[in-house]
């Protein structure tokens, strides 16, 4: 009865329908378009720093029906200007492919070797077609890119170098001096010279600083650090992910310089950067990757809802901090770090 019910009532919808389809042979079906977010990364997935970017934009996007790509240029592994410009292209024609309605692309290689080239001056009038730009992780001056730009908004990076200074003078106020050590990446020129402009604008350091180096080869980065050792109270370690080896002129592996440090480090060191906290560093005002990608993914996500123009957007600029110490390196020091200190950190190494 159910059945016989059932086919008597569609049957007439049925015939309705094909009769139809017969009026309109050329109809196609409505097709649902998904919203894309192409995240391009200028370092490798397996990069704390990405991972965590990454982890910040997915909570920012989080409801907003949107589809994330990724894709990395693998900058500090491949840096070469040639490897970085076939990574780009490979990237850019995928992006075309995919037609996202915004590109985030993090840290200074993106902006370079992609968004420069394939993407800025293309999505301004918002419906083209063409997606907006949101940007994070950016080191360098933004006129350096033409930024801003009618399709291109987002966040500028700050490291904590002030701050971070403050904090190794309350845990050790014997410590009068420090010394400054970077690889001799571009970004760690950026870092450099926004460390010099905050000195310009706002005075001196609580602590002098007794050298700043930037340094191309392992070999050099260890004769820096012995000689830091002998003539610095402490040492700020920032970026040391571009480090090639003298004699064959690889990249050294991160880690590889991590475990070294760890082997023949004596002094308090410094850290500026989360992607950094296992490094066995005793403290730091650390920035957050996360953050990073939580501003920018928050600024993907009113594009994507609300539409418009990324260069509407006003660029921002992180001002977290995460508090960090390492009680296993202050025991190894023979420092006892003050109890308001570990209360007001949020990231403690017992």
């Amino acid at each position: 009865m159910a059945s016989r019910f059932h086919f008597s009532l569609l049957g007439p919808v049925l015939l309705t329908m094909l009769a139809w389809c017969a009026a309109f042979p050329h109809a196609a079906p409505a097709r649902t378009t998904l919203t894309r977010v192409c995240v391009v990364q200028s370092y490798h997935p397996e990069y704390v720093w990405c991972q965590n970017i990454n982890e910040g934009i997915r909570a920012a996007l989080r409801g907003a029906g949107a589809v994330i790509d990724v894709f990395y240029l693998d900058a500090k592994r491949s840096p070469s200007p040639e490897s970085l410009r076939a990574a780009a292209r490979g990237i850019a024609a995928r992006i075309a492919e995919l037609e996202p309605q915004v590109v985030i692309t993090v840290d200074d290689a993106a902006q370079l070797y992609l968004a420069v080239p394939y993407l800025v001056g293309k999505g301004g009038d918002a419906g083209t077609g063409s997606p907006q730009v949101v940007f994070c992780g950016v080191n360098a001056p933004l006129g350096s890119y033409g930024y801003p730009a009618p399709d291109v908004t987002g966040v500028r990076e700050r490291w904590h170098f002030r701050e971070g200074f403050d904090l190794l003078r309350k845990i050790d106020p014997r410590i009068r001096n420090v010394a400054v050590l970077l690889d001799d990446s571009e970004s760690a020129g950026y870092v450099l010279a926004d460390m010099r402009d905050d000195m310009a604008r706002n005075g001196p350091f609580v602590l002098q600083l007794s050298d700043v180096a930037m340094l191309h080869t392992f070999q050099e980065w260890k004769r820096a650090v012995l000689s830091a050792q002998e003539h610095a109270d402490a040492i700020a370690l920032g970026l040391y992910h571009s480090l090639v080896d003298a004699t064959t002129g690889k990249v050294v592996p991160a880690e590889t310089v991590r475990d070294w440090n760890l082997s023949v480090l004596r002094k308090p060191t410094l850290g500026f950067s989360d992607a950094t906290r296992d490094d066995g560093h005793l403290c730091g005002i650390l920035e957050s990757a996360h953050e990073q990608g939580l501003l920018a993914g928050r600024m993907a996500r009113h594009l994507v809802l609300r539409g418009g123009r990324a260069g509407d957007l006003p660029v921002t600029v992180n001002q977290q901090g995460l508090v960090f110490v390492n009680l296993k390196t202050a025991e190894r020091l023979g420092l006892v770090i003050p109890y308001e200190i570990i209360k007001a950190a949020e990231l403690v190494i017992p």
